[in-house]
């Protein structure tokens, strides 16, 4: 797995995983490994390495998501490596405002925009997706910021549409699991995500596309 932050000596394995992309069943060439680490005062390290090189796109990104002790983002890190263009920076979030800097193809951007005290963020990943669980009880209709691939990674704001189901099996790596399924509509996307207990997806749909976990490790906490 690739990082643009190594992982240092006092950070704590949570958990980690990979999923596995397939069109109408069939693997597109397209992995996404991830890790999730603790650190001091209750911050957490979220490393994901899609790699999508192997695949017709050829896109790669690369991700590093800091966590305060809320679990509230702090500060995004990416890298976007693709055939139309390269893109990499950085994004800041205080408390009413995020604030992107960012690289593309040579050229500096930057931009800020408010935010609302309760907001909703994603990056384009599946293992991104898995920052929305947490805001199924926070309303059918959220305010919510993204990184928007099609725009070159600028921010884009966006009225985010929850919809919680009944849980049910799933055979995950060969066991029946139960998840719940949680369906993401903005403007004209939607994707629906089955996350387990620890509110972690497993598997993800797009339309034809699907991403499906296919090593899942929870690591055992130590006081």
């Amino acid at each position: 797995m690739r990082t643009l932050i190594r992982e240092l000596p006092y950070e704590r394995p949570v958990a980690a995983g990979r999923y596995r992309y397939e069109r109408d069943g069939e693997p597109t060439g397209a992995v996404e490994s991830w890790r999730l680490t603790a650190a001091q005062e209750g911050y957490r390290f979220l490393r994901v390495d899609l790699n999508a090189q192997a695949a017709p796109s050829g896109d790669s990104y690369l991700y590093h998501l800091t966590l305060d002790a809320a679990g509230r983002p702090n500060r995004l890190s990416f890298r976007f490596f693709g055939s139309a263009f390269r893109a990499g920076g950085n994004l800041l979030f205080s408390e009413d405002t995020v604030t992107l800097a960012r690289t593309v193809d040579g050229r500096r951007l930057e931009e800020e925009r408010e935010l609302t005290s309760e907001f909703a963020f994603w990056f384009p990943a599946t293992a991104g997706l898995a920052l929305l669980a947490e805001k199924a009880d926070d309303g059918e209709i959220v305010p919510a910021v993204t990184l928007d691939k099609d725009e070159q990674f600028a921010l884009r704001l966006v009225d985010l549409h929850i919809r919680p189901g009944s849980s049910q099996p799933h055979v995950i790596m060969g066991k029946a699991i139960d998840l719940r399924p949680l369906t993401l509509s903005w403007a004209d996307q939607q994707r629906t995500i089955w996350v387990d207990q620890h509110n972690w997806p497993l598997k993800m749909e797009r339309e034809r596309l699907t991403a499906v976990e296919t090593r899942y490790i929870r690591y055992r906490q130590q006081e």
